[in-house]
């Protein structure tokens, strides 16, 4: 592959929808918890009659939003790939569709009076990305730290920070956060440090810093926060497919990674180690699932029949 090559994954909607395995946790699909969360805080929905405004940051494609469309009058839809959000502006035509970054777009919108509007913000396997960037840039030649390492936490805080500042009374952050000790994530995260290490605490840096700053929000009484862990696993049709999800989804086409025959070997190894007696590869995988109800009161939390 090319230096044009590089994140083609998640570039172009047609690449990404071709190497995206599904992924499955206790048999259920990442997309269909996602839908299980609104129905239990929306109910069974009746397209549009919620009236629901929503945001999708990192939306790609649209493929997540599926399940959130039917419930809003106003659906927003932003990811920093414009073939993603072509793609988006084509599955959702009546929706606003923005190119931008996520802190650049939760800035924007909390600059431009829309603290307080949503009713539902989202973030499906994206957060970790602009959460990482606070601390260095991946391009194709490389991987740059950028600024000190304290200024990097300040600015991630802003961000998720900003994700509770967005939500109007009783709003709801939904979001699905990859779990770094997976035995997906473990290869991963092996296969990046052979050209730089992670900042903070390494892999699960991202994470710890999403979580602190939703309990933070929490102590201040802006909202409750519930997360799980669930293990899972992403299916690849056979093991060239799973050989493609890392090297085009994991390792963004990062041409000293994907061109080295070491990696490729031991990518081929893991897929061979965890195939099925019908040829599929079934990928070790983990998922945070984070719901933060804004507004929540103590009194909230006490049986519907308590007095």
């Amino acid at each position: 592959m090319s230096l044009e090559s590089f994140n083609i994954g998640y570039r172009s909607a047609e690449t990404y929808e071709t190497m995206l395995p599904p992924h499955f946790y206790g048999g259920v699909e990442d997309v269909d918890i996602v839908a299980g969360i609104m129905r239990d805080v929306y109910g069974p929905h009746v397209p549009g009659a919620a009236g629901l405004r929503i945001l999708d940051l990192g939306c790609g494609p649209g493929r997540v939003t599926e399940v959130l469309a039917p419930y809003a009058s106003d659906l927003h839809g932003t990811d920093k790939s414009e073939g993603m959000v072509r793609q988006f502006a084509a599955t959702f035509p009546g929706a606003k569709a923005t190119v931008g970054d996520t802190e650049s777009v939760v800035a924007a919108l909390l600059g431009s009076g829309h603290a307080g509007t949503y009713d539902v913000v989202g973030s499906f396997w994206s957060m970790s990305y602009p959460l990482l960037e606070c601390f260095e840039e991946t391009g194709a030649d490389g991987v740059f730290v950028v600024g000190e390492r304290d200024a990097g936490v300040q600015r991630a805080e802003r961000i998720v920070d900003g994700l509770t500042r967005l939500l109007g009374e009783n709003g709801n952050l939904v979001m699905m956060f990859f779990d770094a000790s997976s035995a997906e994530q473990q290869l991963v995260t092996s296969l990046w440090e052979r050209v730089a290490p992670f900042p903070g605490t390494g892999r699960d840096y991202t994470w710890r810093l999403l979580e602190e700053g939703l309990q933070g929000a929490e102590r201040k009484g802006r909202g409750s926060l519930t997360t799980s862990r669930l293990s899972g696993v992403a299916v690849a049709a056979d093991a060239a497919a799973a050989r493609d999800w890392f090297l085009i989804g994991h390792l963004n086409s990062f041409p000293d990674l994907i061109n080295d025959p070491e990696v490729v070997a031991e990518i081929d190894e893991f897929a061979a180690r965890h195939t099925g007696a019908d040829g599929r590869v079934f990928i070790p995988s983990g998922v945070h699932v984070v719901h933060f109800r804004a507004g929540k009161g103590p009194a909230d939390h006490l049986p519907s029949a308590a007095e």
